[in-house]
Protein backbone atom coordinates (compact mmCIF):
# COMPACT_ATOMS: atom_id res chain seq x y z
CA UNK A 1 0.00 0.00 0.00
CA UNK A 2 1.46 3.35 -1.06
CA UNK A 3 1.17 6.51 1.01
CA UNK A 4 -1.32 7.95 -1.47
CA UNK A 5 -3.45 4.80 -1.29
CA UNK A 6 -3.24 4.83 2.49
CA UNK A 7 -4.45 8.44 2.56
CA UNK A 8 -7.47 7.41 0.49
CA UNK A 9 -8.20 4.57 2.87
CA UNK A 10 -7.88 6.84 5.91
CA UNK A 11 -10.36 9.26 4.35
CA UNK A 12 -12.77 6.44 3.52
CA UNK A 13 -12.79 5.09 7.08
CA UNK A 14 -12.42 8.38 8.98
CA UNK A 15 -15.92 8.23 10.46
CA UNK A 16 -15.29 4.71 11.84
CA UNK A 17 -12.06 5.37 13.71
CA UNK A 18 -8.31 5.84 13.60
CA UNK A 19 -6.36 3.28 11.57
CA UNK A 20 -3.75 1.12 13.25
CA UNK A 21 -2.85 -1.32 10.48
CA UNK A 22 -3.85 -2.49 7.01
CA UNK A 23 -3.07 -5.88 5.54
CA UNK A 24 -4.24 -8.52 3.10
CA UNK A 25 -6.85 -11.22 3.65
CA UNK A 26 -6.07 -14.91 3.81
CA UNK A 27 -7.44 -17.00 0.92
CA UNK A 28 -10.12 -18.34 3.30
CA UNK A 29 -11.15 -14.82 4.28
CA UNK A 30 -11.28 -13.75 0.63
CA UNK A 31 -13.69 -16.58 -0.10
CA UNK A 32 -15.91 -15.66 2.82
CA UNK A 33 -15.90 -11.99 1.84
CA UNK A 34 -16.79 -12.84 -1.76
CA UNK A 35 -19.74 -15.05 -0.83
CA UNK A 36 -20.94 -12.61 1.85
CA UNK A 37 -21.02 -9.79 -0.70
CA UNK A 38 -22.64 -11.97 -3.35
CA UNK A 39 -25.53 -12.94 -1.06
CA UNK A 40 -25.57 -10.79 2.06
CA UNK A 41 -28.97 -12.13 3.12
CA UNK A 42 -27.94 -15.78 3.15
CA UNK A 43 -26.43 -15.70 6.65
CA UNK A 44 -24.01 -18.44 5.57
CA UNK A 45 -21.13 -17.13 7.67
CA UNK A 46 -23.18 -15.74 10.55
CA UNK A 47 -22.32 -17.52 13.81
CA UNK A 48 -24.62 -17.25 16.81
CA UNK A 49 -24.16 -18.89 20.20
CA UNK A 50 -26.74 -18.68 22.99
CA UNK A 51 -26.46 -19.73 26.62
CA UNK A 52 -27.91 -19.06 30.07
CA UNK A 53 -26.06 -17.65 33.05
CA UNK A 54 -27.35 -17.85 36.61
CA UNK A 55 -25.93 -15.88 39.51
CA UNK A 56 -24.91 -12.38 40.50
CA UNK A 57 -23.77 -10.50 37.42
CA UNK A 58 -22.57 -6.98 36.56
CA UNK A 59 -23.26 -6.22 32.91
CA UNK A 60 -21.18 -3.02 32.82
CA UNK A 61 -18.05 -4.86 33.96
CA UNK A 62 -18.73 -7.57 31.40
CA UNK A 63 -18.93 -4.95 28.64
CA UNK A 64 -15.54 -3.62 29.75
CA UNK A 65 -14.19 -7.18 29.57
CA UNK A 66 -15.41 -7.53 25.98
CA UNK A 67 -13.63 -4.35 25.00
CA UNK A 68 -10.51 -5.55 26.81
CA UNK A 69 -10.64 -8.58 24.51
CA UNK A 70 -10.84 -6.33 21.45
CA UNK A 71 -7.85 -4.29 22.55
CA UNK A 72 -5.77 -7.46 23.04
CA UNK A 73 -6.72 -9.07 19.73
CA UNK A 74 -6.56 -6.88 16.65
CA UNK A 75 -8.85 -9.17 14.62
CA UNK A 76 -11.80 -7.96 16.73
CA UNK A 77 -11.05 -4.38 15.65
CA UNK A 78 -11.12 -5.28 11.96
CA UNK A 79 -13.31 -4.31 9.06
CA UNK A 80 -13.03 -5.61 5.52
CA UNK A 81 -12.87 -3.17 2.64
CA UNK A 82 -13.62 -4.34 -0.90
CA UNK A 83 -13.82 -2.39 -4.13
CA UNK A 84 -10.64 -0.52 -3.24
CA UNK A 85 -7.56 -0.85 -5.46
CA UNK A 86 -7.05 -4.37 -6.83
CA UNK A 87 -7.44 -6.46 -3.67
CA UNK A 88 -9.68 -6.35 -0.59
CA UNK A 89 -7.95 -5.40 2.65
CA UNK A 90 -8.62 -5.79 6.34
CA UNK A 91 -8.36 -2.55 8.25
CA UNK A 92 -7.48 -2.59 11.94
CA UNK A 93 -8.64 0.35 14.04
CA UNK A 94 -6.84 1.54 17.16
CA UNK A 95 -10.12 1.40 19.04
CA UNK A 96 -13.26 -0.48 18.08
CA UNK A 97 -15.58 -1.74 20.78
CA UNK A 98 -17.37 -5.07 20.61
CA UNK A 99 -21.08 -4.65 19.93
CA UNK A 100 -23.05 -4.81 23.19
CA UNK A 101 -26.65 -4.47 24.33
CA UNK A 102 -28.48 -5.20 27.58
CA UNK A 103 -32.21 -5.49 28.18
CA UNK A 104 -34.17 -6.24 31.34
CA UNK A 105 -37.15 -8.48 30.57
CA UNK A 106 -38.28 -9.13 34.13
CA UNK A 107 -41.49 -7.13 33.59
CA UNK A 108 -42.72 -9.73 31.05
CA UNK A 109 -44.55 -12.91 31.97
CA UNK A 110 -43.04 -16.27 30.99
CA UNK A 111 -44.90 -16.57 27.68
CA UNK A 112 -44.16 -12.99 26.64
CA UNK A 113 -40.50 -13.34 27.63
CA UNK A 114 -40.03 -16.57 25.67
CA UNK A 115 -41.62 -15.02 22.60
CA UNK A 116 -39.46 -11.89 22.94
CA UNK A 117 -36.24 -13.92 23.22
CA UNK A 118 -37.14 -16.05 20.21
CA UNK A 119 -37.89 -12.98 18.09
CA UNK A 120 -34.73 -11.23 19.31
CA UNK A 121 -32.61 -14.18 18.15
CA UNK A 122 -34.33 -14.16 14.75
CA UNK A 123 -33.85 -10.42 14.27
CA UNK A 124 -30.23 -10.56 15.40
CA UNK A 125 -29.45 -13.14 12.73
CA UNK A 126 -31.48 -11.28 10.08
CA UNK A 127 -29.49 -8.10 10.80
CA UNK A 128 -26.24 -9.86 9.89
CA UNK A 129 -23.09 -7.75 9.60
CA UNK A 130 -21.85 -5.01 7.31
CA UNK A 131 -18.26 -6.23 6.98
CA UNK A 132 -17.01 -2.78 6.00
CA UNK A 133 -18.37 -0.89 9.03
CA UNK A 134 -19.93 -2.92 11.83
CA UNK A 135 -18.37 -4.37 14.94
CA UNK A 136 -18.11 -7.95 13.65
CA UNK A 137 -18.76 -9.49 17.04
CA UNK A 138 -21.63 -8.47 19.28
CA UNK A 139 -23.10 -9.71 22.54
CA UNK A 140 -26.64 -9.14 23.76
CA UNK A 141 -27.61 -9.91 27.35
CA UNK A 142 -31.28 -10.37 28.15
CA UNK A 143 -32.08 -10.38 31.85
CA UNK A 144 -34.84 -12.90 32.41
CA UNK A 145 -34.86 -13.08 36.23
CA UNK A 146 -33.27 -11.59 39.33
CA UNK A 147 -30.23 -13.84 38.81
CA UNK A 148 -30.96 -15.22 35.34
CA UNK A 149 -29.44 -13.94 32.11
CA UNK A 150 -29.66 -15.09 28.51
CA UNK A 151 -26.69 -14.43 26.22
CA UNK A 152 -26.87 -14.04 22.45
CA UNK A 153 -23.26 -14.00 21.20
CA UNK A 154 -22.91 -13.37 17.46
CA UNK A 155 -19.92 -13.00 15.16
CA UNK A 156 -18.93 -13.34 11.54
CA UNK A 157 -16.94 -16.40 10.54
CA UNK A 158 -14.38 -14.16 8.81
CA UNK A 159 -13.08 -13.29 12.31
CA UNK A 160 -13.01 -16.71 13.94
CA UNK A 161 -14.34 -20.24 13.68
CA UNK A 162 -16.32 -22.37 16.09
CA UNK A 163 -13.18 -23.70 17.78
CA UNK A 164 -12.40 -20.15 18.92
CA UNK A 165 -15.70 -19.54 20.71
CA UNK A 166 -14.70 -21.35 23.91
CA UNK A 167 -11.28 -19.65 23.92
CA UNK A 168 -12.84 -16.22 23.50
CA UNK A 169 -15.55 -16.70 26.11
CA UNK A 170 -12.98 -18.08 28.58
CA UNK A 171 -10.81 -15.00 28.11
CA UNK A 172 -13.70 -12.57 28.49
CA UNK A 173 -14.94 -14.22 31.68
CA UNK A 174 -11.40 -14.36 33.10
CA UNK A 175 -11.13 -10.60 32.55
CA UNK A 176 -14.59 -10.17 34.08
CA UNK A 177 -13.87 -12.17 37.24
CA UNK A 178 -10.48 -10.47 37.59
CA UNK A 179 -12.19 -7.06 37.57
CA UNK A 180 -14.81 -8.21 40.07
CA UNK A 181 -12.07 -9.62 42.35
CA UNK A 182 -9.81 -6.55 41.89
CA UNK A 183 -6.88 -8.52 40.44
CA UNK A 184 -4.97 -8.73 37.19
CA UNK A 185 -6.42 -11.23 34.68
CA UNK A 186 -4.33 -14.33 33.97
CA UNK A 187 -4.11 -14.28 30.20
CA UNK A 188 -1.69 -15.76 27.69
CA UNK A 189 0.52 -13.59 25.52
CA UNK A 190 -1.07 -12.52 22.25
CA UNK A 191 0.37 -13.27 18.83
CA UNK A 192 -0.97 -10.63 16.42
CA UNK A 193 -2.95 -12.03 13.49
CA UNK A 194 -0.85 -9.84 11.21
CA UNK A 195 2.14 -12.13 11.89
CA UNK A 196 0.24 -15.01 10.29
CA UNK A 197 -0.57 -12.81 7.27
CA UNK A 198 3.15 -11.93 6.95
CA UNK A 199 4.13 -15.62 7.16
CA UNK A 200 1.49 -16.55 4.58
CA UNK A 201 2.67 -13.92 2.11
CA UNK A 202 6.27 -15.14 2.47
CA UNK A 203 5.41 -18.67 1.33
CA UNK A 204 6.36 -20.04 -2.10
CA UNK A 205 2.93 -20.50 -3.71
CA UNK A 206 4.24 -22.56 -6.64
CA UNK A 207 6.12 -24.92 -4.31
CA UNK A 208 3.02 -25.33 -2.14
CA UNK A 209 0.84 -26.08 -5.18
CA UNK A 210 3.38 -28.62 -6.41
CA UNK A 211 3.47 -30.31 -3.00
CA UNK A 212 -0.29 -30.80 -2.89
CA UNK A 213 -0.46 -31.94 -6.51
CA UNK A 214 2.17 -34.58 -5.71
Amino acid sequence: VTLAELDQLVERTRDIGELENVYALTPMQKGMLFHSLMDAASGAYFEQTTFDLRGRFQADIFQDSLNHLAQRHEIFRANFISGWQDEPVQVIFRRKDVGFSYEDLRHLDDQERDAYVKEFIRQDKAAGFDLSRDALMRVAILRTGDEDYYFVWSSHHILMDGWCVALVTDEVFEAYFAAVEHREPKLALVTPYSQYIEWLEAQDVEAAASYWKD
